[in-house]
């Protein structure tokens, strides 16, 4: 009996905000799974969640996202009508299992992160380069890495190719995700939690998907890998296969896509 999983990434690729809803004219049904303070802040297509409650009942549906597990944690659907079983968080610096972090695999995260420069020290460097005059606030994820949410009026002068290479030279990995500029150590990688998940529960196919640079080797490493057409990763890496569709209606294409397959295959044993 084969044991498929669907890792994904969350953000611009599952869920949206409502900028990305106007963006792309999405023209189907979508649901509110995300409330901050009272205020709206994601959405998920009916069709999507109706694609993953199959893939979930077909066989294992991990999300993988750099939320932090509290962020992660405000996302209704996953707390409410679909349970997973595991969930990766803070981009692989967090594994949860039935809502608890792994104690094994956050000591190997710690031991990983050693290997370059601390959260403390990038803070500091970030603060004396000329884009912190951008910044509307900063923000530190689980004591991990660290993102820079950006003033409107800036985004377009983020000098990105620099400060990618400006990030390397420290051991860090940089990517824009709307107006979030996010600052992650390079031992921090989404797919080596899923690889680790793929070892530990013997899984013999993965899916995976996901939109920005920061899940470039979910979706290579991936048995079959999808990214949105409006997805970050494509503009780094040509050879991979974007959707047909953009936006909201990419993420109905990928989770139909992955729920017919996984279907088709036998259903494992209830877990």
């Amino acid at each position: 009996m084969k044991k498929i999983a669907f890792a994904s990434d969350l953000d611009r690729t599952l869920i949206y905000s409502h900028r990305m809803l106007e963006q792309f004219a999405y023209k189907g049904a979508y649901d509110v799974i995300e409330v901050l303070d009272d205020r709206p802040l994601s959405y998920m297509s009916v069709e999507t969640k109706t694609s993953l409650q199959a893939i979930y009942q077909a066989g294992w549906l991990i999300p993988v996202t750099t939320r932090t597990t509290t962020q992660y944690e405000r996302i209704t659907p996953f707390q409410q009508e679909i349970k997973p079983e595991y969930a990766i968080t803070t981009n692989g610096g967090c594994i949860l299992h039935h809502g608890k972090p792994l104690e094994e695999w956050q000591t190997l995260v710690d031991e990983r992160l050693k290997e370059c420069m601390p959260v403390r020290d990038m803070l500091r460097e970030i603060a004396e380069l000329p884009i912190a005059a951008w910044v509307k606030r900063t923000r530190t994820a689980d004591g991990k890495f660290l993102y820079l949410i950006m003033k409107d009026e800036y985004l377009t002068h983020i000098p990105l190719a620099e400060l990618r290479l400006w990030g390397e030279e420290r051991g860090w990995q940089v990517s824009l995700q709307g107006r979030k500029l996010y600052f992650i150590p390079q031992p921090l990688h989404k797919w080596d939690a899923v690889a680790f998940l793929k070892e530990r529960l013997n899984l013999d196919y993965v899916y995976g998907a996901g939109d920005s640079l920061l899940d470039a080797e979910l979706i290579r490493q991936a048995d079959r890998g999808y990214a949105p057409r409006h997805g970050e990763v494509l503009d780094f890496d040509r050879s991979l296969e974007p959707t047909a569709a953009s936006g909201m209606a990419a993420a109905d294409e990928i989770a139909a896509s992955v729920a017919k397959q996984m279907t088709a295959a036998k259903k494992p044993s209830i877990r």
